[in-house]
């Protein structure tokens, strides 16, 4: 046992250290997405597109990817999703045209596999009053992967997209020959006690998936319509954008790696999302308001819709893994990635028709509307929890 542990913790580590990197380079890209589409030509709708494609394919893939994790391994699906996603950032790098964009977002978003695949792997060797906390670990390992990489995308932009593209290849191919090396099998998925059979209370999914699927809508936003407001309302520049986001991934870092776990224990997966939830509303409500005014009011309103997004989606990610067996954690955990990329599909295209059509506050109230669905939710009574299995009560 006391060798058993370390080796545990460091694959743990490995497997998050995994996701980290991962996302640096997926992060690169996002925030300078948009512009560079523009500059090409594409309009608000066409970039709405552009975004939502790498979901779109997420959305087909996502549960047979993780279908294959449970019946092969982690490990190689891991591997695969890596080495997909340095082809696809070669072909953003070499692209000169809006639909050259659209295929290397496809190639992304068919191959990433990476974080509902560790999320799994976490979730074999986790304990079900745990599996929150973990899925909270994987957020942060995202959040920390926002914070890096929008800053390496953003100095990196200064000297044209196409570097941005092939840094982000660069250090994807590392991760993956490093990945390659250091990441160990996947443990034995065995039943933990206290575990909820695999078929027992399936209907009891249903509204932590629509809590997942409206507060990522609500988000998505950000993804179009934020940095294109920013551009044209403040004046910035894609380098700028790029630090907002790092700014907003530091905030939710910090949330899941730090307070997520302890807020969980206290109000259990429901009273968390709600938290979430409703800091998410009043940041997507607020952004708006803040042109113009002083930085730290609009830090502010960034740093709200860091902690709400940090809080809204790991309690329901960690409430569906607790009422998965061990050998569908694959399958169950993708299927909910499939309903974030239905939201990341949805959400792009229809924030960027609402900007196109009325303007950016209109989109920003609009998916502040959306997260205080999501909040709604989460006070269904009788359905969201089966009785028991909230963490602390």
């Amino acid at each position: 046992m006391p060798a058993h542990v370390p080796t545990r913790s460091r694959a743990t580590a490995t497997v998050l250290g995994t996701v980290f990197v991962d996302v640096i380079g997926f992060a690169m890209i996002l925030p300078i997405l948009p512009g560079t589409a523009a500059s090409l030509g594409a309009s608000p709708t066409l970039i709405g597109i552009l975004v939502a494609s790498y979901s779109a394919v997420q959305l087909l893939l996502a549960p047979v990817w993780g279908r294959v994790s449970d019946r092969i391994g982690r490990r190689p699906v891991l591997l695969l999703g890596l080495t997909g996603s340095a082809v696809s950032y070669v072909v953003f790098a070499l692209a000169g045209s809006w639909p050259l964009l659209l295929l290397s977002r496809l190639l992304d978003g068919g191959s990433g596999a990476t974080t509902n695949v560790a999320q799994a792997w976490l979730a074999d060797e986790t304990t079900p009053e745990r599996r929150s906390r973990a899925m909270g670990q994987v957020g942060a390992a995202v959040g920390l992967g926002f914070i890096v990489g929008p800053i390496l995308g953003g100095i990196t932009a200064t000297r044209g997209v196409a570097l941005t593209g092939w840094v982000a290849a660069a250090i994807t191919l590392v991760n993956l020959v490093v990945a390659m090396v250091a990441l160990p099998p996947a443990p034995p998925r065995r039943e933990a006690p206290g575990a909820i059979p695999a078929a027992a209370g399936r209907h009891q999914l249903l509204v932590p998936l629509a809590v997942l699927f409206l507060a990522t809508l609500a988000f998505t936003v950000m993804y179009v319509v934020f940095p294109l407001w920013g551009e044209a309302t403040v004046g910035a520049d894609r380098s700028t954008v790029g630090y907002w986001f790092a700014f907003i991934g530091f905030i939710t870092a910090l949330t899941q790696g730090g307070i997520l776990g302890r807020l969980v224990s206290r109000l259990g997966e429901a009273g968390t999302t709600r938290i979430g939830a409703g800091l998410l509303a009043a940041g997507l409500m607020c952004i708006a308001t803040t042109a113009g005014g002083p930085a730290w009011q609009f830090y502010g309103v960034l740093a709200l819709l860091g902690a709400g997004y940090g809080l809204a989606g790991p309690p329901m990610l960690g409430l569906i893994s607790r009422a998965t067996g061990a050998h569908r954690q694959g399958r169950v955990l993708g299927v909910a990635q499939s309903v974030a990329s239905m939201a990341r599909i949805v959400g792009p295209v229809v924030a960027g028709a609402a900007m196109g059509v009325v303007d950016a506050r209109f989109a920003f109230v609009t998916s502040g509307a959306l997260a205080l669905g999501a909040l709604a939710c989460t006070l269904v009574p009788a359905t969201i929890l089966r009785p028991g299995l909230e963490a602390g009560r």
